[in-house]
């Protein structure tokens, strides 16, 4: 839910600069005062933004101010010697939620920070991005916001009139409207509505139902959608107070009443007569179910009506009380010191901020850039109300801060020491500095070109050409790049050059070194057909051989026993080489065969197809027939012999013709018929 201004328990704070005027005593002055320029409100998303909120001139370079933003929301800046108007950045979180918002000043004044204003001053830049014009924010932007702004409020205002007036807070001024957290009014609407700005759409809920009122592009919301949604059932309004007391006191009269059922405030009425009315007393508004009326004149009766407030209206009056405030006393008494001081610091800045001191007309402050700061040794700034901006102060420097209050009958006790210190200078925006480190690696028609991220820079520029010395004149441009980057597209086997630049809102900088990557080379072919391819048979095997053939990493062998073999229906032999000895084979058939040449690319065309016969089988040994008819005629009958006597002897003997050619085998089978 988005809220103007924060609630507190029992009382509204918003932080409002007054014009302030110092007098500088004791130490001498310096150039530090309280302003009388300054640019306050509140940040806040339905509950204060815990952050800081930042503000930049109109100026040719634009200044920047930062302060942070207090416990309960509120912010002052100031903006002497600023140029208006100015634009505001408030970043934080709340619940646990990041948020970055922003708003609009045309001067010194109030400028509230939340998602309505966020979407006014989208809207106001014509683009939709209220972050993107903080961010490159320049004279003629601002000004074309400022033109723009109040029509786009009253656009606003006239598209959402509807349901402003069902809270009735039809004439309230999402930046510049001052609110009371009453629950009454905007205030009432923000209790019931979401409202979120999200890629340029603004979008406004029920919190309760979800349903949606409103949704429309930021940049046209005349022409968004308003549908409404269905109203939350109404709260009644109250019933009136009861049990209420009045005590009188020094020149105050204390109020106290039990709390009244659905009721989110009081309004007091009171006079000096009795028989006091809602429209005859004067009216004051409370949040608790306590008030102290001061102010009042010594020895005299009040009378007092109560009624409790909520959405829905207010109740009938109480009934009357009265109370009378004491006797005069016989004077004013120097008042008490400060209590529950605070200082933040900001750009250049301090804010110091007090609860106001009973019987105070004014306070003094005084300060030193050293621990144990007092009355007599620190430098005085009178007059001062709370809360007061000291400006013109020194970057990254702590400042020591005490307060007295004054009246009539002298100056208080001075408070406890309080310490704020200055946020360091913020050094102008420069152009970045020039990639270093860029490097260039080629692949297969592209090239990816990478760097370091360079600091400040918020995008990258590459610059290419295929001739050496590219340069940002010469060079072919390829904006927001982001590193790595892969260009693709290339000529293989060429040679590409690049430089890169780094851009920022101030400018590019100077080209990097230049670096270079050549694509591959162009893929080879697929081999030629293999030729040359001859089949040589012999017994159970066939020997292939082929010329080789020039690209090819390997070769495969198709082969069948039909002729017509092709690499469909052949059985392929993979990664064979020339010459190939196929083993295994039948006695007697003939094989056909195909080679094909294979390297990365691919797989050539089959050969010319080749064939060969196996040898045909051999007859099985006949030992006995065998010696029959070579041995028998020399040798006669043969005896029992062993295989390995039959050896000796035909070694020993020496020439024997056709023995001499007799296998292991054969001379065992011989042996075998011998007994």
């Amino acid at each position: 839910m988005t809220e103007l201004i924060r609630r507190g328990a029992t009382a509204i704070t918003l932080l409002s600069l007054l014009v302030l005027t110092f007098i500088t005593a004791g130490c001498g002055g310096g150039n530090s005062g309280l302003s009388s320029q300054v640019v306050s409100g509140t940040a806040s998303v339905g509950a204060p933004l815990a952050g800081q909120v930042s503000l930049k001139d109109s100026s040719a370079t634009p200044q920047v101010k930062t302060t942070v933003i207090a416990a309960n929301g509120s912010f002052a800046i100031d903006v002497t010697d600023m140029t208006a108007p100015f634009i505001l950045e408030a970043t934080g979180t709340a619940a646990g939620v990041n948020y970055k918002l922003h708003s609009f000043a045309e001067g010194a004044g109030t400028a509230n920070v939340n998602p309505l204003t966020e979407a006014i001053v989208a809207s106001a830049s014509d683009d939709g991005d209220a972050s993107d014009v903080y961010s490159h924010a320049d004279p003629d932007r601002l000004h074309h916001i400022g033109t723009n702004l109040q029509a786009v409020v009253n656009t606003l205002l006239s598209k959402l009139q509807p349901l402003l007036q069902q809270y009735n807070a039809q004439n309230s001024n999402p930046i510049t409207s001052r609110y009371i957290t009453n629950h009454l009014g905007l205030d009432e609407m923000f209790d019931n509505v979401k409202i979120t700005v999200s890629n340029g759409v603004l979008s406004i809920t029920f919190i309760r139902t979800g349903q949606v009122i409103f949704s429309g592009t930021v940049t046209d919301i005349a022409n968004g959608v308003y549908t409404g949604g269905t109203v939350p059932p109404p709260i009644t309004a109250p019933v009136p107070p009861t049990g209420i007391t009045a005590t009188g006191g020094t020149a105050q009269v204390s109020l106290a009443w039990a709390a009244a059922s659905t009721a989110t405030a009081y309004n007091v009425y009171y006079s000096t007569a009795p028989g006091v009315t809602t429209a005859t007393g004067t009216k004051i508004q409370v949040t608790g179910t306590s008030y102290v009326q001061t102010g009042l004149t010594a020895g005299t009766t009040y009378y007092y009506v109560i009624t409790a407030l909520n959405s829905a209206g207010e109740s009938p009056a109480s009934t009357q009380v009265s109370a009378t405030t004491a006797a005069p006393a016989p004077g004013p008494t120097v008042p008490a010191a400060p209590t529950g001081v605070t200082a933040v610091g900001g750009t250049k800045q301090v804010t110091v901020s007090w609860p106001a001191v009973s019987g105070a007309t004014s306070y003094n402050i005084y300060y030193a850039t050293t621990s144990g700061v007092t009355v007599s040794n620190g430098t005085k700034l009178s007059n001062a109300t709370s809360p007061a901006v000291q400006m013109g102060l020194a970057d990254a420097t702590t400042y020591y801060y005490v307060v007295t209050a004054v009246n009539s009958a002298g100056e208080s006790a001075a408070s406890v020491q309080v310490a704020a210190t200055t946020l360091a200078a913020v050094p102008a925006p420069t152009a970045p500095a020039a990639p270093t480190g860029v490097s260039a690696t080629g692949g297969t028609n592209q090239a990816t070109i990478s760097w370091p991220a360079v600091t400040g820079a918020t995008s990258y520029n590459i610059y290419w050409s295929t001739t050496t010395g590219v340069t940002k004149t010469s060079g072919t441009r390829i904006a927001g790049a982001t590193s790595p980057y892969v260009q693709t597209g290339l000529t293989a086997g060429t040679t590409y050059y690049y430089v890169v630049t780094a851009v920022n809102s101030v400018g590019e900088s100077a080209a990097s070194a230049q670096a270079s990557a050549t694509t591959a080379a162009p893929a080879p072919a697929a081999p030629a057909a293999p030729t040359g391819v001859s089949a040589v048979g012999a017994t159970n095997q066939v020997t292939v051989s082929w010329s080789a053939v020039s690209g090819a990493t390997s070769y495969n062998l198709y082969y069948g026993t039909a002729t017509g073999v092709t690499v469909a229906n052949g059985t392929k032999l993979t990664g064979v080489t020339s010459p190939y000895v196929q083993t295994g084979l039948a006695a007697g058939t003939a094989y056909y065969y195909i080679v094909t040449a294979v390297n990365a690319t691919g797989e050539s065309a089959a050969s010319a197809q080749a064939t060969a016969t196996t040898a045909s089988a051999t007859p099985a040994f006949d030992a006995l027939s065998y010696y029959n008819s070579v041995c028998l005629g020399c040798h006669g009958s043969l005896g029992p012999r062993t295989a390995a006597q039959i050896t000796a002897a035909i070694s020993s003997i020496g020439s024997m013709k056709s023995l001499s050619t007799l296998t292991s085998a054969q001379i065992a089978a011989i042996a075998a018929v011998s007994y």
